[in-house]
């Protein structure tokens, strides 16, 4: 019987981390439907709004994946105040330096998928606040065998945030700030800070 290779292994045991790590921010089911989205704004806004905030976290998670743009390209398609688009430049290089890490130890996502469930939205002025989870779903490179033996399809994680977006001289909005809001524990893969989880451990 031929041992698997310490590459396999490795790749092994972070799919099996990714996953655990993913259903952490799973919510718990309570038998009881999700609140109402309240609201503000208009519902052109509203809808706007969550518009934005989903084309911005599909374009990252889109990095971690081998069909990725390139970070000038993406950073071509981002709606986001001057500050802010720095930042969000700065992550959509790192998500690809750690999309490119995980191929290296076997691990790659072919395509990505993330939806948004908003529960609040605030326009004061010029400035509006979005409450949401992001749940997004990374697709796995497997082998005609692997996907024969059962493994997962996919990655999922369910994340809630809070986004900032400011009124443009031109009066589109553009975001201005992306908070997680979560209480601890280890953050998905779709998420830059590693502090916590380093695949090439």
């Amino acid at each position: 019987m031929v041992s698997p290779g310490p590459a396999r292994v490795i790749a092994a045991g972070v799919t099996a981390t990714v996953a655990v790590l993913a259903l952490i921010h799973l919510p718990t089911p309570t038998g009881t439907p999700p609140p109402r989205a309240t609201s503000s704004a208009s519902a052109a806004d509203t809808t706007e709004l969550s518009r934005l905030a989903r084309s911005y976290l599909q374009q990252r998670a889109d990095m971690l994946t081998t069909a990725r743009p390139t970070v000038e390209a993406a950073s071509g398609r981002l709606r986001t105040t001057p500050a802010m688009t720095a930042r969000a430049r700065s992550e959509l290089a790192a998500l690809v330096e750690k999309g490119l890490r995980y191929e290296g130890i076997g691990i790659g996502y072919t395509k990505a998928r993330v939806d948004v469930d908003v529960t609040a939205v605030d326009v004061t002025g010029r400035t509006a606040t979005l409450q949401l989870t992001d749940h997004a779903r990374l697709y796995f490179a497997h082998t005609p065998q692997e996907a024969e033996d059962g493994a997962p399809e996919c990655e999922e994680s369910s994340l809630p945030r809070t986004m900032t977006f400011a009124r443009g001289a031109d009066g589109a909005w553009l975001l201005s700030s992306d908070r997680v809001d979560e209480a601890g524990g280890p953050l998905p893969t779709t998420e830059v800070d590693e502090a916590r989880f380093d695949p090439a451990a």
